[in-house]
């Protein structure tokens, strides 16, 4: 019992560790070589060469590298945040901004959440802006100013200077909306966010349920305290300031995420999840909580949960460097529409297995037999109770069999189908 009593205690400080230090926790930060300084642009990209090999030294130096699988995905992800990295450090403009989609299939970062629609914009934090969009079906949508950009210098993740939640959103009769972005609030400004020093990302997440019904429209953002003319021819310096900052982007978000990742790995017993806990970040009602899966073929994890009644909740799988798997072709992520909990709460579950157990509630690992777990819950009016929490534990192929044996069951070609759906439904909400 003593032993018991002290695992707990080690769960509760190491998971409070975690949340505390998600993103405080040291993680190494991009070192430039001197490069030859008589020509600027030259050495701007031999800058952006060389936090390519770093990028991908964080990998190679990893435990984990020596598995092919892994080492496979660490060279995918140094080309995800080659993509990433360029869009948002090189190409983005502060004075011309865009609403740039934040993750995509070419660009995955941060274990991202095939549940919701990310976009992303630079702003300047002396300046004012206009966001132009329209509020759509889906069950949530958040908007987040944030210091810097999350994971990169000392920026550290979504550090908020000011949230703006659907709820609180003014539309027009038809679902429209304007929201002005500045340091003082015009009188006029039905939907407002306060710019203030240290301010530089506009984040904008529409969360999807129902993958197949809800969808969004396109955002519009303009600056609105410059002349209104269009951008200087490109600029050398405008270059250089571009490429550097996508080297550091590139090479410090990646050992941010790996960071996390290994603190998910090593600070959970293999095959369980903390509880769950206020998400760092600050948005109201965010709860999280993380785990790991390490499985032989023969075993499969059984997480059980209770329904909070939060208008959004998910859980879905990732590989040892903090990318999701394969949502697209595998179910390897399933919120609680998904789920189907609200139909039947006594069985509120889902299973890790290397092979498909037959039930619809399978969390497809693709091809993995480790990697991370993590649960996301959004809006929760009140604190979980202890019947909220996940529970854990690995069945034999017997105990499985038990388990499941009152499930409805899902046969290998209901299976291609719900898969066929789901593809298609992630082409739709996402785009090419």
């Amino acid at each position: 019992m003593k032993k018991i009593a002290l695992a707990l205690i080690v769960l509760a400080v190491t998971a409070t560790a975690f949340t505390a230090g998600r993103f405080t926790a040291p993680a190494p930060r991009f070192d430039a070589q001197a490069m030859d300084a008589s020509n600027p642009m030259d050495a701007a990209f031999e800058e952006f060469i060389q936090a390519q090999r770093d990028t991908l030294a964080l990998y190679k130096t990893h435990e984990n590298f020596d598995d092919p699988l892994a080492a496979a995905e660490a060279y995918r992800g140094v080309l995800y945040t080659i993509v990433g990295s360029i869009k948002s450090g090189a190409l983005m403009s502060h004075e011309y901004p865009r609403a740039m989609r934040g993750v995509d299939w070419t660009s995955k970062a941060g274990l991202d959440n095939p549940d919701n629609n990310y976009f992303f914009a630079l702003l300047d934090d002396e300046g004012s802006y206009r966001l132009y969009g329209k509020r759509g079906n889906t069950t949530q949508l958040i908007f987040q100013l944030v210091i810097g950009v999350p994971g990169v210098g000392n920026a550290g993740s979504s550090t908020n200077v000011d949230v703006l939640y659907d709820e609180d959103l003014v539309l027009d009769e038809d679902g429209n909306f304007e929201i002005v972005i500045s340091p003082e609030r015009p009188d006029d400004a039905k939907n407002w966010m306060k710019n203030a020093p240290g301010a530089e990302s506009l984040l904008v997440r529409f969360t999807h349920s129902d993958w197949e019904t809800e969808r969004i429209d396109p955002l519009y953002i303009e600056r609105l305290d410059t002349d209104g003319e269009p951008p200087e021819p490109l600029t050398a310096a405008s270059m250089v300031a571009g490429l550097k900052r996508t080297s550091q982007s590139m090479y410090d978000r990646t050992a941010s995420w790996i960071a996390i990742a290994d603190r998910m790995w090593s600070l959970v017993p293999n095959n369980s999840i903390f509880n769950m806990r206020v998400t760092p970040g600050g948005l109201v009602g965010q709860y999280s909580a993380f785990g790991n899966f390490k499985l032989a073929p023969d075993e499969t994890m059984l997480i059980e949960f209770g329904d909070t009644g939060a208008p959004y909740m998910g859980i879905q799988l990732g590989n040892r460097w903090f990318v999701s798997m394969d949502y697209e072709n595998h179910t390897s992520t399933l919120n609680m529409t998904q789920l189907g909990c609200r139909e039947d709460e006594s069985r509120c579950y889902a299973l890790i297995s290397l092979e498909d157990p037959g039930v619809a509630n399978w969390l497809d690992p693709a091809g993995h037999d480790e990697g991370l777990i993590f649960m996301r819950w959004q809006g929760l009016e009140s604190p979980p109770t202890k019947a909220d929490q996940p529970r854990t534990r690995v069945l034999s192929p017997e105990e499985l069999a038990t388990y499941i044996k009152d499930l409805p069951k899902l046969s290998p070609e209901e299976r291609r189908k719900a898969v066929e759906v789901r593809r298609r439904a992630v082409h739709e909400r996402f785009g090419g």
